[in-house]
């Protein structure tokens, strides 16, 4: 276990002169897990939680006071353990606001006030982690290799696998049923506050039980490694034990076919060994967790609404959630659904993306493409339900084999706009976009872009006037957001800067 106050003691981090300028209760016993250096505003969907984070912070501290808020409070959502910001040099220090962000959403905020090379802290910090990391790994590896051979020799006894793991481990070993009945445990309760590791088992696609590991270290990093690692092995013991009902072959089958794109014969038939009535409309969702945790059911049961069928298949850590309903109700029924989405994700460390409707069922493989996509595209952070629906203009774009297609339309519906940016280094092309994604709501462009709404509605004002009136009004407002989109995902030959 690498803390956070060891890491502020080593050398290479002592020479930047840190100061933690938050008060985030805990800060100096947070672990660290890697340390990482990037300048990449976007960098929260890439983390998986527990990494130091080093930024010289010119490109943060560029931004209005929003994003900035936005920034930490997409790093707080990934649980790393701090971020450390180069203010050496640099003309605006850390504001009282973004403090007070880091501190609203709990993230330790470093301030370095010298100069430090942060490939050094890296080196130096990383390779304390890694000598960690290695020391679980054996002790993992034994417990493994002591498993496998039990369930070699002996069968897989079910009391002896999990007394062999609370010895090793030092933990507090449970073995739940999907249902919350108990399966098994082994080792001393473990009552104060310390690490907790869970880890779902699934064996054909379906969830068989959840294992919980608990110890009273506040290093997570051994407990989670070992419910990563011995899930598998923990799942060909149940294998033989663990019958699924018909119903759950039934699924398991029919969702697999519909993650493989099966012929519509083949889905055809197990649309109906499933018990679904075909002619019906569905939407694919996938849902996916950052944590170790690979236990959907509470998630499911939110989602079990009226008039609404839904099969499930896990793998991977990733579950598909096939949902059919009538036709006449589907628009409606997709919105509940996303509505209780949102409300189950919500604060956890999974995320999801639904698929379109598709008119027939039969077609659910096409939303299930899109729901991966989607996944790919938007990059979800932990408690975050994307909607496949917001994403139909980028997916139009994608689609488009030659990229030079759209050019002559962009100059011909927006030349205007764009030579105006290019010449007065305005950001034109940016505000028109916000707006027309906002549904034309002047006062929600605004809040969105953090400017003034006079300031908007004179930016509006421009943008019509080098448009030739109101596109509203003009007959293309589609035409017009498509080109809005395209050139907005063309490179910029020049950073802009806002409009007055």
């Amino acid at each position: 276990m690498i803390t956070l106050a060891e890491v502020l003691a080593s050398q290479p981090m002592s020479a930047a002169d840190p100061l933690v300028r938050s008060d985030v209760p805990g800060t100096l016993r947070r672990v660290v897990r890697w340390v990482h250096s990037s300048e990449v505003l976007e960098i929260a969907p890439l983390l998986r939680g527990g990494e130091l984070l080093l930024s010289g912070g010119e490109a943060l501290l560029a931004l209005p006071a929003k994003e900035q808020e936005d920034y930490i409070r997409s790093l707080a959502g990934r649980h790393i353990a701090a971020l450390a910001l180069q203010t050496a040099g640099q003309a605006a220090p850390l504001s009282e606001r973004l403090i007070a962000a880091a501190n609203e959403n709990g993230l330790p905020l470093i301030d370095l006030r010298s100069v430090a090379p942060f490939v050094d802290i890296a080196e130096a910090v990383n390779r304390l982690v890694v000598n960690e990391q290695a020391a679980a790994h054996l002790v993992v590896d034994d417990a493994s290799r002591r498993i496998a051979r039990q369930i070699t020799d002996r069968g897989p006894h079910l009391p002896t696998i999990l007394e062999m793991l609370a010895t090793t481990l030092e933990a507090e070993v449970s073995l739940m049923a999907p249902d919350g009945l108990p399966l098994g445990h082994a080792g001393n309760e473990v009552t104060e506050e310390g690490s907790k590791a869970v880890a779902g088992i699934v064996v054909g696609g379906q969830l068989a039980a959840q294992l919980t590991l608990r110890s009273p270290s506040h290093d997570p990093f051994l407990l989670e490694l070992a419910a990563d690692r011995l899930s598998g092995i923990l799942a060909l013991a149940l294998a033989q034990a663990f019958r699924p009902t018909p119903a759950q072959v039934a699924d398991a089958r029919l969702l697999e076919s519909v993650i493989e794109g099966g012929d519509a014969p083949t889905i055809r038939q197990l649309w109906l060994q499933a018990g679904l009535q075909t002619g019906q409309a569905a939407v694919v969702a996938v849902f996916r967790t950052s944590g170790r945790e690979a236990n959907f059911s509470a998630v499911e049961r939110a989602l079990h609404l009226g008039g609404v069928n839904v099969k499930s298949h896990q793998w991977d850590g990733e579950r598909a959630v096939l949902f059919t309903m009538p036709r006449n109700n589907a628009r409606a029924a997709r919105e509940a659904l996303l509505r209780a989405a949102r409300d189950a994700v919500g604060g956890s460390d999974g995320c999801a993306a639904f698929g379109p409707t598709v008119a027939d069922g039969l077609r659910a493989h096409d939303s299930f493409v899109e729901a991966q996509e989607i996944m790919r595209l938007g990059m979800p952070a932990a408690g975050e339900v994307l909607d496949a629906m917001d994403f139909l203009g980028r997916r139009i774009l994608d689609a488009v084999p030659h990229p030079g297609f759209l050019d002559s339309y962009v100059e011909s519906s927006l030349g205007e706009v764009l030579d105006w940016d290019r010449k007065h280094g305005t950001a034109l092309l940016s505000t028109l976009l916000c707006w027309l994604d906002s549904g034309c709501n002047t006062t929600a462009s605004a809040v969105a872009l953090n400017v003034e709404r006079q300031t908007m509605h004179k930016r509006l004002n421009k943008i019509q006037a080098l448009l030739g009136g109101d596109p509203r009004t003009s007959g293309r407002l589609l035409a017009i957001h498509i080109a809005a989109a395209a050139a907005t995902a063309a490179p910029a030959p020049h950073p802009p800067r806002l409009a007055p």
